[in-house]
């Protein structure tokens, strides 16, 4: 029985709750209802306008990423130009100082430049 008496005091309990909260709203005039409405519509138009900004934001956010995308990739690409210059002018070097090399051990094993003095 006891538990029956839980769940009727509980039944009894929400019914009541029910008709207290259908109550104080059919208990609102006009303007009280009016004036809930418009609160709510604010609601809807700050979000609306806290989400045009953040729409706003972004695409600002965007163009400059892109910007930034843009000028790194220039960057990039003169770095790269530079790098392959860089192996260019190293090959190029190397084989001037090989073709030195070469060039001076002809000299060196080619006749003396001055004929030493014969003794006496």
């Amino acid at each position: 029985m006891n538990k029956f008496t839980e769940i009727a005091t509980f039944a009894v309990m929400t019914i009541g709750l029910a008709a207290c909260a259908g109550s104080a709203s059919s208990s609102m005039n006009a303007g009280q209802r009016i004036s809930e409405r418009g609160d709510a519509i604010t609601q809807y138009g700050d979000d609306w306008s806290a989400g045009k900004k953040s729409v706003r934001d972004g695409e600002k956010l965007a163009a400059k990423s892109s910007d930034q995308i843009a000028d790194a990739r220039k960057k990039l690409n003169k770095a790269e130009a530079d790098q392959a210059k860089a192996q260019r002018m190293i090959t190029d070097g190397n084989i001037a100082m090989q073709r030195s090399e070469a060039d001076y051990a002809a000299v060196r094993a080619g006749p003396a430049a001055v004929n030493p003095a014969q003794p006496e």
